[in-house]
């Protein structure tokens, strides 16, 4: 007989051991590896079921195209701004085989917004831990803006979107590296609450 607690083992696994790493390689996410990775995103919580968030794959030659709208979202927040920090921008869309971003597409609804763009965070980290389950490695990037007219436009974003990032995934370069997180401290971090409403640590 199976044991039904193996599964879950293999989830906290997961959360438990998963490092970030920015050393990716080809090759990236098989389609079906992909495809999963994307299905565990939706499970994020969704208060009323509105999925207010929207996923898009960068990769292979597509980078390129990522990688003018990071230059444009750049250069539309700082219209002087320096060459050499253009081409760091540039370079971000190449330093892994794929690249997935993860828009918040807040909806109406009685859902508060700030809400809807908690749900669309959860997302970006389930697309982390489900890479990182499938053998892959995986890295939640950003910028200082989160707009651009080209970027916009490439990633299909209405006006109250929000671009929160993207996550890097790919072969780690290192297979060491994406295991063996130190054991957490949660010193300052976690508390219980008393019945006379203090706060004790944990």
């Amino acid at each position: 007989m199976t044991d039904p607690t193996d599964g879950r083992a293999d989830v906290l696994s997961a959360l438990l051991d998963r490092r970030s790493t920015a050393a990716l390689v080809e090759p990236g996410p098989t389609p079906a590896q992909l495809d999963t990775i994307l299905r565990a995103a939706t499970t994020a919580p969704d208060h009323g079921r509105i999925r207010p968030w929207r996923f898009v794959v960068v990769s292979g030659e597509a980078r390129a195209r990522f990688a003018d709208a990071l230059e444009d979202g750049g250069v539309a927040r700082d219209p002087d701004l320096p060459a050499g920090v253009r081409e760091k921008l540039r370079s971000k869309a190449f330093v892994a085989p794929t690249l997935v971003a993860v828009v918040a597409a807040p909806r109406p609804a009685k859902v508060e917004r700030w809400e809807q763009v908690a749900s669309a965070a959860c997302t970006g980290y389930a697309i982390v831990l489900a890479a990182h389950a499938l053998g892959l490695g995986a890295m939640w990037k950003s910028v200082p803006f989160r707009t651009g007219p080209l970027l916009r436009d490439l990633l299909g974003m209405g006006p109250d979107d929000e671009l929160l990032g993207w996550v890097l995934v790919g072969t780690p370069a290192d297979p060491a590296s994406v295991t063996g997180r130190p054991e957490p401290d949660l010193t300052g971090l976690a508390f219980h609450l008393t019945a006379g409403g203090a706060l004790t640590p944990h």
